[in-house]
């Protein structure tokens, strides 16, 4: 008989937790996103037949047009985009993760999307300098990290003549005054190879001040 409660007890439980996790996956709904014209971004630069852009979404509002979270920013996460316009003949890759963003002594690489989704989970900020345990993906929201892996521009291959982009995702430690940080910071593009020949192109060096001041007037 106690065995038979014991039993009955851990399907109760075990039952609980999945509900709370179907609940948890139906809260979350992706929100498309699709690039702009090349022109309709002002922080940009090109080089051997390739211009890349970037744009900090560096506001709960804007991370809000395409994540569907209201207070990403705030919690210390800035998502920046990456767009990639190849003008050539042959395809084109970056490499998302070695990407910089560079401000005096600072150079911040991305996080994973497995780390973004369980960072968001935390009710506050204490998790900022401390280390992610080791999780599998069944203990994160699917629906989100579904979302947060599909816009991460972890390597993006770009056809002959075509665009693509992706996020990366920044930790800011200080959201109160990003505006004026951002605008004397420089994103770091060193690997950019030929996908044909694996011949590396020039890096890019892209200042975020025209990123700024042009989602400050939009």
């Amino acid at each position: 008989m106690k065995n038979m409660a014991r039993i009955l007890s851990a399907a109760l439980q075990a039952l609980a937790i999945l509900g709370a996790a179907t609940f948890l996956e139906a809260g979350y709904k992706a929100k498309p996103w699709n690039m702009r014209v090349r022109e309709s971004y002002p922080a940009n630069l090109a080089s051997e037949g390739v211009t890349i852009a970037v744009e900090p979404l560096y506001t709960d509002a804007l991370a809000a047009q395409v994540f569907n979270k209201e207070d990403m920013v705030t919690r210390g996460i800035m998502p920046l985009a990456i767009l990639v316009f190849n003008d050539n003949d042959f395809p084109i890759k970056v490499e998302g993760l070695s990407v910089e963003l560079m401000h005096e002594g600072d150079r911040i690489r991305t996080m994973t999307a497995n780390e973004v989704v369980y960072r968001l989970s935390k009710r506050d900020k204490a998790w900022i300098g401390q280390p992610m345990p080791k999780l599998s993906p069944s203990q994160l929201n699917r629906d989100q990290l579904d979302d947060f892996d599909d816009k991460f521009l972890m390597s993006k291959t770009v056809g002959p003549h075509d665009k693509g982009g992706g996020f990366l995702y920044l930790h800011i430690a200080d959201s109160k005054d990003l505006m004026s940080y951002l605008a004397d910071s420089t994103i770091y593009i060193p690997k950019v190879y030929r996908e044909d020949t694996g011949s590396r192109l020039i890096f890019f060096e892209i200042g975020l001040g025209a990123a700024v001041k042009g989602n400050s007037n939009r």
